[in-house]
């Protein structure tokens, strides 16, 4: 952490609110891109009375990252703080670089849901251009709409083409790119012209990569990886026939641009089973990753989208094999930025095999790679938990076998016959109480000391501990 930051935090603590406010907008100045710095600023005014500007700078900071986690309680604190004055500097500070953007879309046969895109783009964007293939009334919904541009487009079997075909008809400072089955989120539709104002003047080119929403079977799935908005006439296009990638003239592994997520929300609903069945989406992605993979066998991403295919086809073993041959590949490209979603479909198919050996090594890879990764360390805890109750069922397996071992034990040596008369008993009750079977330890250890009263000490404890758990969880229940 800079000393900066360390500064603007102890005068958080000790509430000098207004020295803080000035040191954030210093550094806001010279960092405008970094989120915790608006964070800083909106903390500072919101005590000091001021809502309104609080608000906003808080709403630029979650515009920078969308996936703070911040957000919840500090909106919520936001609604007990008066608006305030209006703050002009403040205004200042906010205030970005106005831009043109043309919004793209492919689609073939999107009548069902081409109006709802289209709807929730208006005022977002400048002008439309939609690459048609279609050959139901897609065209013709889209036509009543003022500001769009219709491009009749013979299909190819080949998504970057069709995009780079499109991006030759836009004439804007920017591109935001938006699929047929999706919507723009109506809360964000500033958010497309303000966030692509704050970062076109970036040194080199920034792709950035909008918040998906994604509705299947009734559950809510994030997806922060889609690089959908950009600038145009900066030399950025597509390469891959399909989930085809951002880059430049020279590929899309370097650093001839930079990529940044943004809280640009939009609802996806093209995931659904049956929507997928429809379109027989992945067997037509299979075959384009085929032939993908045969012209540029050395790119790791398209190894990475054949194996997430071919897991989505119920095509497992093939998958596994895939995936690894994705994470070879990504050896020579250390710019490749997919490395943990390999390990992470990897983690899982291991799990569910109960592999616990081989997803621990994934997940150490993971962690390795890239050491905050909450999956892999959510993961990793899983696989300890099933060591643990293997190891535990083992334990129990094995102090019942020495109880049971006086029966036939026979030698000169002689055995501890406490663990006979009450040791393997203590050691089943705390096998029980680890296991989070409170009453069955309980009477386990109660029998035990029935019998045995000069255990006190050793089992009295036990139960003494298991009673104050029962009381603290009574406290929590009330």
């Amino acid at each position: 952490m800079l000393s900066d930051e360390v500064s603007i935090i102890e005068d958080l603590k000790q509430q000098r609110y207004k020295e803080a406010e000035l040191a954030a907008k210093d550094l806001i100045r010279g960092n405008p891109l970094e989120a915790q710095n608006w964070v800083f600023l909106g903390e500072a005014l919101m005590h000091q009375g001021y809502g309104d500007a609080g608000n906003k700078a808080f709403q630029r900071a979650w515009l920078l990252d969308p996936e703070a986690t911040w957000v919840a309680p500090v909106l919520d604190a936001l609604k007990a703080v008066p608006p305030g004055d209006e703050r002009v500097d403040i205004e200042g500070l906010l205030h970005v670089r106005k831009v043109s953007i043309t919004a793209g879309i492919i689609s073939y046969n999107m009548e069902d849901t081409i109006q709802r895109c289209l709807d929730s783009l208006q005022g977002a964007v400048d002008h439309i251009v939609l690459i048609d293939c279609s050959t139901d009334r897609t065209a013709e919904l889209a036509s009543e709409y003022h500001n769009v541009t219709i491009i009749p487009y013979e299909w190819t079997n080949d998504f970057a083409a069709a995009r780079n075909t499109g991006l030759l008809h836009m004439h804007t400072d920017w591109v935001f790119w938006i699929d047929a089955d999706e919507y723009l989120v109506n809360e964000d539709r500033d958010a497309v012209r303000e966030v692509a104002g704050i970062y076109h003047d970036s040194v080199v080119p920034t792709i950035l990569c909008l918040w998906q929403i994604n509705l299947i079977q009734n559950n809510v799935k994030h997806n922060f990886s889609q690089t959908r908005l950009f600038p145009l006439g900066r030399g950025l296009r597509y390469w891959g026939r399909v989930h085809e990638q951002v880059g430049t003239e020279s590929g899309i592994y370097n650093n001839e641009a930079a990529r940044h997520k943004v809280k640009v929300r939009v609802f996806h609903d093209g995931y659904e089973p049956d929507v997928m069945a429809s379109k027989q989406k992945i067997d037509r992605n299979l075959n384009l990753l085929r032939t993908m993979i045969e012209e540029d066998a050395d790119n790791p991403a398209w190894w990475f989208y054949h194996g997430r295919e071919l897991l989505g086809a119920g095509k497992e073993t093939d998958a596994v094999e895939a995936l690894i041959e994705a994470e070879r590949r990504a050896i020579p490209h250390p710019l490749f930025g997919r490395l943990l979603d390999i390990y992470k479909y990897l983690m899982d198919i291991y799990y569910q095999r109960k592999d616990w050996e081989q997803t621990a090594a994934y997940c150490m890879k993971a962690l390795d790679y890239q050491s905050d990764f909450p999956d892999a360390h959510y993961m990793l805890a899983q696989v300890r938990m099933k060591q643990a109750d293997h190891l535990y069922r083992e334990a129990e397996t094995g102090f019942k076998k020495a109880k049971e071992s006086f029966h036939s034990f026979r030698s000169i040596v002689s055995p501890d016959h406490e663990i006979g008369e009450w040791k393997v008993d203590v050691a089943l009750g705390d096998i029980a109480h680890r296991a989070g079977k409170s009453s069955v330890s309980k009477t386990i250890y109660s029998n035990v000391l029935r019998q045995y009263p000069r255990l006190v000490n050793i089992v009295g404890q036990r139960l003494t501990t298991i009673e104050a758990e029962r009381q603290r969880l009574n406290d929590l229940s009330k």
